[in-house]
């Protein structure tokens, strides 16, 4: 194919799918289901048709950012986009988005016990720390935008209020939505909406579910009645923060098998005994995702190895400062790609209390800092 850069490549054939039935509809248009015969899957379709004609022009580039937002967000607690169609002549267009077949958050906890609402709060925090770490706020929490499938996973889904943080924008009103709680956050006055704010509204959503079932001795109601403080200098800063806080809290609950904690304790012990001491104040890389992928590239270079050639690519998958180590000892590649695998597969809570755990065996390494004699100072 001779093609220049930047060169349009236009596939004229279309894409048919088959209809199946109606989903829904809303202020913007409606949704169906529909199948693509050749990979035989269903797909929801929604189509940018508001109910308000007046505002179809206007609300067609609110249209065009979930599109843009949806493509920046892979997560399994975030639903997902696969493709969409555009007609800016008409001002309409449609997403094709994942099939989720499930219930609305409210409705699958009906009648569920209380280690099932710890476990969709958990999946509900880190679905949205997701969105906070991409700069992305959803913006119109409420029960019908929280679907949970058969199989109990959390799945957050509708942006059409959505917003990148960093897409410039003059019509901040649009934060203004028919919220479905008593009392708003005190920033709304304010006419600000943040990652904090996202807090306050998830904060509620789960408190009112937990008050109309009845739910008693909630393991983390503590973390929500800090999520729903209106005065935001009161309330829990980040969802990064309630990550953190969840995972000392159940720490010692957590079920790790005998296999998984030998897989640990062999790797901690390996890293932690080839490092001699620490020359300045210790920097982490708190990153579960980072630390992966660096160790990735390790096995990677080393699949011809038994041994790591250079101990200090192992050691700086975790620490960033300044270090002495021992050049004697070996690291064995093995011990190296079963925690890869370990730590691969954990949920995302479990990753990071394993790397929480290596991180408190650095910080029982001493620090050696240089002291510059006065007598080298030049002035």
């Amino acid at each position: 194919m001779n093609k220049n850069p930047g060169e349009i490549i236009k596939f004229i054939r279309n894409k048919e799918y088959t209809f199946q039935r109606n989903v829904g509809k809303g202020g913007t248009g409606i949704t169906i289901l529909v199948k693509d015969e050749i990979t035989d899957m269903n797909f929801v379709c929604k189509k940018y048709s508001p109910s308000d004609i007046t505002k179809k022009t206007e609300y067609f580039s609110r249209f065009i950012d979930e599109i843009k937002i949806m493509y920046l967000l892979s997560h399994k607690n975030i639903v997902r986009i696969y493709n969409y169609f555009l007609y800016p002549e008409n001002s309409s267009g449609y997403i094709l988005m994942e099939n989720i077949e499930g219930a609305t958050i409210d409705n699958y906890l009906i009648f569920q016990t209380n280690d099932v609402y710890e476990k969709i709060f958990i999946q509900l925090v880190e679905g949205f720390e997701y969105l906070e770490k991409n700069n992305v706020l959803h913006r119109d929490i409420r029960n019908e935008n929280i679907l949970v499938t058969n199989d109990g996973i959390v799945k957050i889904i509708d942006f059409g209020f959505g917003k990148k943080v960093e897409f410039k924008s003059n019509n901040e009103a649009s934060i203004f939505l028919n919220w479905p709680v008593s009392e708003l956050p005190e920033e709304i006055y304010n006419r600000q909406y943040n990652h904090q704010t996202e807090i306050y509204f998830v904060g509620k959503l789960f408190n009112k579910i937990l008050e109309e079932y009845n739910i008693e001795d909630f393991r983390y109601q503590h973390l929500l009645d800090s999520m729903v403080l209106t005065n935001p200098k009161k309330r829990i800063k980040s969802f990064s923060s309630m990550i953190e806080a969840l995972s000392n809290d159940i720490f010692d609950e957590l079920d790790f098998t005998e296999s998984e904690k030998s897989i640990y304790s062999t790797f901690a012990d390996e890293l932690i005994c080839h490092i001699s001491f620490m020359k300045d104040e210790l920097i982490l890389k708190t990153e579960p995702s980072e630390v992966i992928s660096l160790i990735e590239n390790i096995i990677k270079d080393s699949l011809l190895e038994d041994i790591l050639q250079d101990n200090r690519r192992l050691i700086t998958c975790f620490i960033s400062n300044s270090y002495s180590y021992f050049t004697t000892k070996d690291i064995h590649i093995k011990t190296i790609r079963e925690f890869y695998r370990f730590l691969k597969n954990l949920t995302e809570i479990k990753k990071k209390i394993v790397i929480n755990n290596i991180f408190t065996r650095l910080r029982m390494i001493m620090i050696k800092i240089d002291v510059i004699d006065d007598g080298d100072i030049p002035f």
